[in-house]
């Protein structure tokens, strides 16, 4: 920022020309309208236009009206923009006493970011439901402060041309509201209306067009009737049924093959989420905010919801309408609750073309209600929590994406192409890393083709081309084999980046942290420097490097991943290792005596049995002896559900009742210490047979699982004086755990932190990577 914007200028009569530079995201948000207004009211001359870095601004006038301006310009930007850098000079005068705004420029390197897509505006949803305004019920009205942005750009600058609204020629009351440079729909590039934009319609099974006066409404007809529709978005098609109708909810989870895994629920506003969920003002801002992601909040009973929408735990994933078309859906007072899941078969990328649709989901809806906007960029719902009043990232993605995240050290053109779960890769180049969005899991070959497509289209967009590519250690993740492919097919270097510290380099980044620190790395999987399956972690990290301070005791996993989707395989091989009889094991694990003999031989003689430090596996394996949950429909289902009973009512006495043993390791001679769960195997099986309650046992087991890692933690320091801690990882994604952590951890006088921008999952793991990366060559 230059100095002047806050000192006064020693001549504020004297007449100045100066030329400004702004970076940031200022395209596509109403910015140059916001400007113009702004020099006309401060009387100052000059112009602005896009260019790939930003917005090009020369302004002149007094130099006390050029201080205004400037105070002005960052102080009272639009809602939607984001300033990340401001220069300025001075330049000859022209004379000029009018201010106008010029064509765009593509010149250079692209530097400047994509808008996110927006939540429709409240001025535009009065227009929606206004009778008397021409756009009444159009399904695609927007403006500078308002719609999709991301999902429809082919690349930048942001302008019409550039997206898939370049084939709809605007009408004449159209064109002059985005000539206009006082109206909010100047240069509102998706700017339409029923005369000259996209439209909608109904389609049978089939994906033939169903005539229809009102497609809405004969949409909403075949929702209240019980009947699945496929229906088209902004990022993508949601499939969608009545959220209280049990059997079309039952009728949709056959048909898509997802039988457990919660399905998010849209209601019309936030009275009617209120009516569904115990909101906290927190979750109630998330909720209204212009990028409208799924919160993960506490339902109420009785709420009317249909059982099967999110069984077994006591969350319920709630949104709000977010485009015209949904409003629409909900302008009609049928409607109470709508499910509204990714339109695809588990773990498939979501579909977005029509053609793509009838194909993938005929067998799955019963009718489609499509429209001819071009989906560019595949793009799902985002996904949030709060976490001790903070928001936290679970799936990172429309509302989000690609707006850029600053990173702590200038990279050179890299990209990280992240894990194999919850895939999302990351381009970093200079000070910021622009992340995907949600891509799903690398499995195959479709969601190969899904994360290429993203790349292509991110490469393209900000122009970066990656000399470097940063990759887990797993050899077996898809991601490190097309990596190193891709390596070297284009001569590119390879930086091989281990998970967890990629997780907490992830969180260190983004406060700015370059350690050493204190790093709790809590998941369910990642390899390990030593060829195993590393999760429960206490490392010492800075962004370069890491050792291991401490971590859980290793446990086989009989049957390798087949024991993620059946965890009593994980839980006999937990209570093998902690000594129990296989009897004992048999009892608590509710295996048969064929499969206690299968296990035991694996356990015995090393069998696919690959061992684990996982805090993922160990929560797995309480769910199974606490709950019996013998297998999993997703994952962390068992994990998610043990959470869910133990916050029903939570409560501090339950510390101190179950421990694990902490035997200190000798940490000069990089041995480290080892976090033990056999007494507390001892504990939960005592109190099992002593008729202790699930509930208790849940939350006796979620206390003491926190109170070792803070342990932990404090011989950390002891050791090394180092007092702060970052914390990452999926396991961070159970909020009672993350609290018990963070309040334990400060009030033994620790600096806590986790994180805001990118998920503590996998989703966050390429940034995390990219970090590791641009330190690893800054040494």
């Amino acid at each position: 920022m230059p100095s002047h914007e806050s000192q006064p200028r020693q001549e504020p009569h004297e007449v100045l020309r100066e030329a400004l530079q702004v970076r940031g995201v200022v395209q596509g948000v109403g910015f140059r309208p916001f400007v113009y207004r702004l020099a006309n009211e401060e009387g100052l001359g000059g112009f602005i236009g896009n260019d790939t870095d930003g917005v090009t601004i020369e302004i002149e006038g007094l130099a006390e009206r050029i201080d205004a301006f400037l105070a002005r310009l960052r102080a009272e930007a639009p809602p939607l923009s984001r300033i990340d850098s401001m220069t300025a000079r001075s330049i000859p005068r022209k004379q000029e006493k009018n201010f106008r705004i010029v064509a765009s420029e593509v010149h250079g390197q692209v530097s400047t970011g994509i808008p996110a897509d927006a939540a429709t505006c409240a001025d535009c949803l009065r227009e929606l439901l206004d009778p008397a305004d021409r756009r009444y019920r159009y399904p695609f009205l927007n403006c500078t402060n308002c719609g999709p942005r991301f999902t429809i750009t082919r690349r930048i600058p942001y302008d019409r041309p550039q997206t898939s609204m370049a084939r709809f020629k605007m009408c004449a009351a159209c064109q002059a509201e985005y000539d206009d440079p006082t109206n909010r729909r100047f240069h509102a590039q998706p700017n339409a209306c029923w005369k000259c934009g996209p439209r909608v319609w109904l389609a049978d099974a089939e994906g033939r067009e169903t005539p229809s006066a009102d497609p809405v409404t004969a949409c909403i007809d075949r929702l209240m009737a019980g009947e699945i529709l496929a229906i088209k978005g902004v990022g993508g098609f949601h499939l969608s049924v009545d959220a209280t109708n049990e059997a079309a909810v039952m009728r949709l989870r056959e048909r898509k093959h997802r039988y457990g895994k919660p399905l998010a629920v849209m209601v019309r506003d936030l009275a009617a989420a209120r009516e569904l969920c115990d909101l906290a003002s927190e979750e109630e801002k998330l909720l209204t905010t212009p990028a409208r992601p799924i919160v993960l909040a506490r339902g109420r009973d009785n709420s009317g919801i249909a059982p099967s929408v999110a069984p077994g735990i006591p969350w319920l994933g709630i949104f709000l309408p977010y485009a015209p078309l949904q409003h629409l859906l909900f302008a009609d007072p049928r409607v109470r609750a709508l499910v509204m899941t990714s339109a695809n078969l588990s773990e498939e990328p979501i579909a977005i073309d029509n053609d793509e649709a009838r194909a993938r989901l005929g067998h799955i809806a019963d009718a489609f209600l499509m429209h001819d906007r071009e989906i560019l960029q595949r793009c799902d719902d985002s996904v949030l929590a709060v976490v001790d009043g903070v928001p936290q990232l679970i799936r990172r993605a429309r509302g989000f994406v690609p707006l850029g995240i600053p990173m702590p050290i200038d990279s050179p053109p890299l990209l990280a192409v992240g894990g194999h779960l919850k895939s999302v890769f990351t381009l970093a180049r200079g000070r910021f890393a622009y992340q995907s969005q949600h891509l799903g899991d690398l499995e195959n070959v479709t969601g190969l083709d899904f994360f290429r497509e993203s790349l292509d289209h991110l490469m393209r967009t900000f122009e970066i081309e990656p000399e470097i590519v940063a990759h887990d250690l797993h050899p077996g993740y898809l991601s490190t084999s097309w990596a190193k492919e891709r390596a070297a097919e284009r001569g590119l270097r390879l930086i091989a980046v281990q998970h967890h510290h990629a997780h907490i380099a992830a969180c260190m980044a983004e406060h700015g942290l370059k350690g050493p620190v204190i790093g709790l790395a809590l998941d369910g999987t990642g390899y390990g420097t030593d060829g195993r399956i590393w999760g429960g972690e206490v490392l010492l990290c800075r962004l370069e490097g890491f050792e291991r301070f401490a971590h859980l005791d290793y446990a086989p996993m009989p049957g390798g991943e087949a024991a993620i989707r059946e965890p009593w395989r994980m839980a006999f091989g937990a209570l093998h290792e902690a000594g129990f009889s296989m009897d004992e094991a048999k009892e608590l694990t509710g295996a048969s005596d064929r499969e206690a003999r299968v296990m035991g031989r694996m356990i015995e003689r090393g069998l696919n049995a690959p061992l684990t430090s996982s805090l993922g596996r160990l929560f797995d394996a309480a769910a199974v002896v606490a709950l019996g949950r013998r297998e999993v429909d997703y994952e962390a289902q068992a994990a998610i559900e043990l959470e869910g009973i133990a916050v029903d009512e939570p409560d501090e006495d339950d510390v101190g009742v179950y421990a694990l043993d902490l035997t200190a390791g000798d940490w000069l001679q990089h041995e480290p210490a080892i976090l033990s769960a056999a007494s507390l195997w001892r504990a939960v099986a005592g109190d099992l047979r002593g008729g202790v309650s699930k509930r208790e046992i849940a939350a006796r087991f979620h206390s003491a699982v926190a109170d070792v890692f803070v342990r932990a933690a404090k011989l950390a320091h002891e050791r090394t004086g180092i007092r702060q801690v970052a914390m990452s990882g999926g396991c961070l994604h159970n909020r009672w755990l993350a609290h018990l952590l963070r309040t334990r951890l400060e009030s033994d006088g620790f600096e806590v932190y986790g994180h805001k921008q990118v998920s503590p999952g996998d989703g966050g793991l390429s940034y995390g990577q990219a970090v590791v990366a641009a330190a690893t060559l800054a040494k």
